[in-house]
Order: structure tokens, then C-alpha cells, then sequence
């Protein structure tokens, strides 16, 4: 139960879309899950989902089609999971903290509460940018970075690698939702060469089932 509470994973992943890209293809394995109704992939534990994409921004600025594709994924990891006799028994939550999360657990099932690792990312030949944590989830509530029942999540929106004359500034990240939904969000902006600057986003939804969305992002 401990490993559950304090679990923090580090990984790499994201998603690109929008009005501003053009959609060069997009590979989806056999397990790639369906799609809500915004039209973004929604995928289950132990699942990805990959694509192509082109800036036309870079472009038209005369770079060559290689400096300007990216590829974008969403990946989730295996659950961990703690029964209630679990959540009962462990020494590391008070009693309110056990009564509060058996409360909001599935009735019907031996499950209290689970965690997953998920990451989504973009990257192309001049840099890599991710956004990846561990989220929490019984089947009627869902958290990140909120603390509930002495289990707290975890979201980070880092740049994995830039090479010399871009850099990547103005990194941001943020948490919002309710308590069927989080939306996790990391921008940044992209600072090319020639004095050519992009602001870039991604935005991935993980739901109370322990799915995650990826709901796209846009460069412009």
C-alpha cells in the first residue's frame, strides 16, 4: 500500500493537434482504444496511441519538411491496485482517511483504489517536449495533484532534449477538472532559429475508469 501512496513514475509522451497542423497519418496499434466526443483517443491501461504531424508555420519559413514533422503519442501504463481489506489494513492512513476513500469506492468490487502512470509527448529533430504523472482513480472519483485520502498523484511538463540555436521557454503546466475528470496541460513556447517563435500545447484527460484522452494540442 505504501508503493501506491508514494508512487511517482518518470516517463516520456505527448499529443499534437489542431486547425494549425496538418495531419500527415496517424498509426494506431490493435489495442488503440476508441475515441470521445471531441474526436480525441481515448485508450486504457496498457495501451498507446501515436501520430504524424506537420507545423506549416515552419514551413513557410523555408525549413526543410524533416526540421517541421513531429511525432506526438499517449501512453498508459498497468495499474496498481489496493483492495479495501488493503486500504483496512494499512498503517500509514488514519481511520477518516480509510473511511473517506472505501466511502467513495465502487460498492460492488474488492477494489479501493488504483494508480497508473500515463505520459504524452511531441518531438521531432530538434527537440523533444513531455507531460507525464501518475494519477488515482476507484471507479466514482478521480485526482493528480490534489491529495485525497492520504493518496496524491503526480504531474510534470518537462523538455526532454533541444539542440543548439532553438531553446524552449515559457514552460507551463496546470491541473484542472472535477472529480470525474482532470484535464493535465503543458505549454511552452518554441524559439527557432531566424528569430521564428511558436507557442505550443498539449492537454490529456484521465477519467474515474482509469482511461486517458488525448485531447489535442496546438502550435501557432
Amino acid at each position: 500500500m505504501k508503493a501506491l501512496r508514494d508512487r511517482a513514475l518518470l516517463g516520456a509522451c505527448a499529443t499534437i493537434a489542431g486547425a494549425a497542423l496538418v495531419v500527415l497519418g496517424a498509426a494506431l496499434p490493435a489495442q488503440a482504444g476508441t475515441t470521445d466526443s471531441s474526436g480525441a483517443a481515448t485508450i486504457a491501461a496498457g495501451q498507446s496511441t501515436t501520430g504524424t504531424l506537420v507545423d506549416p508555420g515552419c514551413l513557410s519559413a523555408g525549413r526543410a519538411a524533416s526540421d517541421c514533422t513531429y511525432t506526438t503519442g499517449v501512453s498508459l501504463g498497468t495499474p496498481e491496485r489496493s483492495t479495501r481489506a488493503q486500504v483496512l489494513a494499512d498503517p500509514g492512513l488514519s481511520a477518516a482517511q480509510k473511511s473517506e476513500i472505501l466511502a467513495t469506492a465502487s460498492p460492488n468490487g474488492t477494489l479501493a483504489v488504483s494508480s497508473n502512470h500515463w505520459s504524452q509527448f511531441v518531438t521531432g529533430v530538434a527537440y523533444t517536449q513531455t507531460q507525464n504523472g501518475t494519477f488515482y482513480y476507484n471507479g466514482s472519483r478521480v485526482w493528480v495533484t490534489q491529495s485525497y485520502s492520504g493518496y496524491t498523484g503526480s504531474h510534470a511538463c518537462f523538455t526532454n532534449y533541444v539542440v543548439t540555436g532553438w531553446t524552449i521557454s515559457n514552460v507551463s503546466k496546470s491541473d484542472s477538472g472535477s472529480t470525474t475528470s482532470r484535464n493535465l496541460y503543458c505549454g511552452w513556447n518554441v524559439n527557432q532559429p531566424a528569430w521564428i517563435t511558436t507557442s505550443w500545447s498539449m492537454t490529456a484527460t484521465v477519467h474515474t475508469n482509469g482511461t486517458i484522452s488525448g485531447a489535442g494540442a496546438t502550435v501557432g
